[in-house]
């Protein structure tokens, strides 16, 4: 993939930039990322490859949101930001901004146009959980099954995601995380919004 991308830049270097080594580098680097999925999910599933640690969950939360920010703001979304301090939980930090990534990356990518996008971090009171809630509009979610969302290669629909970008494992990959935390994860729907809302255990 290296290789067949630094070949493309060259040929746009010598004047022969076209619509087919635009088209040719855009699917290099969808097949990268492919590829570096997969990866991630074969290194999940081997005995001991995740460390946990103490890790501060809101200011993972916090960067991630600072680094969406621009991408919402192009795309003309509406991005609202709860982020509870100083949260604690026990996980990996590479792989736990791998699974907030995800998450905000899948609600700005599935967003309706000019919808909203928000991202809620707190402590809840009754069991001291973290609770992490990432939602969205998508006002075509109502009678959905959402469990499939966590199907490897799932694409819930073939007209809509025609026009969206990735393979159907992102979301596949964070159930897979959120478990290895020991943590939980489901999906609702209510008023044209659909959330994802991941319980981990939170650490003083």
């Amino acid at each position: 993939m290296a290789i067949i991308s630094a070949n493309t830049e060259m040929e746009e270097m010598l004047g022969n930039e076209s619509e087919w080594t635009k088209n040719t580098k855009e699917q290099t680097q969808r097949l990268t990322e492919l590829i570096n999925h997969l990866i991630a999910l074969a290194r999940m599933s081997e005995t001991g490859e995740i460390a946990l640690s103490k890790i501060n969950l809101s200011k993972i939360v916090e960067s991630a949101s600072r680094s969406f920010s621009s991408v919402m703001k192009q795309k003309d979304l509406t991005f609202k930001t709860k982020i509870q301090k100083y949260i604690f939980v026990s996980a990996e930090e590479k792989t736990l901004t791998e699974l907030v990534n995800i998450f905000l990356d899948n609600a700005q990518k599935y967003c309706d146009p000019h919808g909203e996008v928000s991202i809620d971090l707190h402590k809840n009171k009754w069991n001291n959980n973290a609770s992490l809630i990432i939602s969205n509009t998508y006002a075509e979610g109502k009678n959905i099954d959402y469990s499939k969302f966590f199907d490897r290669f799932y694409r819930e629909d073939k007209s809509h995601n025609n026009k969206k970008s990735g393979f159907g494992i992102g979301l596949s990959m964070a159930r897979d995380l959120v478990h290895t935390f020991k943590g939980k994860i489901k999906v609702e729907y209510h008023g044209d919004m659909i959330s994802f809302i991941i319980s981990l255990k939170t650490l003083k």
